[in-house]
């Protein structure tokens, strides 16, 4: 079992909320229309807690990155190279972190129960269905050694012009392998063994998800970025002991600038 004090909350976030939060900003809402060159800010991600004993509260993280044609870098989401553009189809490579749903430091009912932060790397699709609507498929495996599981996402999304306030909406589902879903739900003989809660593995899942997000420009720099996701979890996740809701609600915002 890993110990559970080596990692800084600064390395490690430490709530599901802010680990789906996160995923935002690797988005399409964010992705496709941050500006070429250097990227820093601020962001807050909250949502409800899924696992036994886990309360609702806040992150904050920073936001750096930078983004080009070819290729971007950066925190939260990770590094993309482009493979293949030509024009409304996209192939990327990637690595992005998997941020951890458990930290039992936090998480007093769930003490031993933590999950290391993870890499997962694979491709990237993505395919403009129309002017304003887009397909995308991300399909990653794990790079870490820690579970070795893998994850297939696949969604479509629909940009809504709205003054101001241009909102994207998303809606899609994701594959997630035995392992990762084991690793991440589940409750290990090593878990059963330093707890009260029985053994469990969920098997492999489907998670349908849901969200809406927008990058409001202030000015010629700054954006200010919101997104609002929710994951609905199948009856093998949920009927998780470790688990005490149904579905996964995060949300985000942020402010942009960029140079």
């Amino acid at each position: 079992m890993m110990p559970t004090n080596q990692h800084t909350p600064a390395l490690k976030m430490r709530t599901m909320a802010a680990a789906l939060c996160c995923s935002a900003f690797a988005s399409p809402v964010v992705a496709q229309e941050t500006p070429v060159g250097f990227s820093v800010g601020l962001g807050v991600a909250a949502g409800n807690g899924i696992f036994v004993g886990e309360d609702k509260k806040a992150t904050a993280f920073p936001i750096l990155r930078y983004d080009s044609e070819a290729f971007s870098i950066g925190l939260p989401d990770g590094a993309r190279v482009t493979l293949f553009d030509q024009g409304s189809f996209r192939i990327s490579g990637i690595v992005t972190p998997r941020l951890s749903a458990i930290d039992s430091s936090d998480l007093a009912d769930l003490d031993g129960f933590d999950r290391e932060l993870t890499a997962d790397g694979g491709i990237q699709l993505r395919y403009n269905i129309a002017q304003q609507t887009r397909l995308s498929l991300r399909a990653v495996t794990e790079l870490t050694d820690e579970h070795e599981g893998s994850e297939v996402d696949l969604s479509v999304s629909q940009a809504l012009p709205i003054g101001n306030f241009p909102l994207r909406v998303t809606a899609g589902a994701k594959w997630q392998s035995e392992e990762l879903a084991a690793y991440t739900y589940g409750v290990s003989a090593a878990d059963a063994a330093a707890s009260s809660f029985a053994q469990y593995d969920p098997g492999k899942i489907i998670i349908t998800h849901i969200s809406i997000g927008t990058a409001i420009p202030i000015n010629d720099r700054a954006r200010v970025l919101a997104n609002v996701r929710a994951e609905f979890l199948p009856d093998e996740v949920s009927n998780s002991p470790i688990m005490d809701e149904k579905v996964s609600i995060g949300a985000l915002i942020g402010i942009s600038y960029s140079f």
